[in-house]
């Protein structure tokens, strides 16, 4: 790894951090406990796009690196728990997500434009592994009542979420993303 690719790493995990440290600070959407948008995936969904020397490997170290830095912060390791369960879960379904989708010959390579659904798929599947961190955590299946309206909130938040990220590639200057494809 180059040095230059470290320090992106290290500015992307400080940002991911950052974005979800700032979620859980805001005031809730809905008044439902556990909802909320996901804004510290954009910067995974931004990483599994960008192209150039980023992979998803580096996806999920930023991902998970992301999960404990916020859980750090907030002083909740039961949200680390939470965190890094739907994290790897979500990483995994981005990554399997955005290789069903043809390529494209430009510098990104994959069509940004089924970024919402990826971000669908990456937030369905950290509501998996949020629930099944429940279901560890208290023993019971009882907690799995609660999955339905987390699904239809994270169809709502992934493909808001794929949508800033395809809204970002878009919008950052050319020069600025040859940069950070190195």
């Amino acid at each position: 790894m180059t040095t230059k690719k470290l320090a992106l790493s290290a500015v992307f995990i400080c940002f991911a951090g950052a974005l979800s440290v700032l979620e859980t600070m805001l005031p809730p959407i809905v008044p439902v406990a556990g909802i909320r948008v996901g804004l510290g995936n954009v910067v995974t969904l931004f990483i599994l796009y960008i192209g150039g020397k980023w992979h998803g490997a580096d996806a999920f170290v930023v991902a998970v690196l992301r999960c404990f830095l916020a859980a750090l912060i907030t002083g909740s390791l039961t949200s680390a728990m939470y965190g890094l369960s739907g994290g790897v879960l979500a990483c995994a379904a981005m990554l399997a997500a955005r290789g069903l989708f043809p390529k494209t010959n430009g510098e990104i390579r994959f069509d940004t434009r089924f970024l919402p659904f990826t971000g669908v798929c990456g937030a369905t599947f950290h509501i998996a592994g949020q629930m099944l961190a429940a279901v560890l955590m208290y023993g019971s299946k009882f907690v799995l009542a609660y999955t339905p309206i987390l699904l239809a909130s994270a169809i709502i938040g992934g493909a808001f979420t794929g949508i800033c990220t395809m809204l970002l590639l878009k919008k950052l200057p050319a020069k600025l993303l040859r940069g950070i494809r190195m």
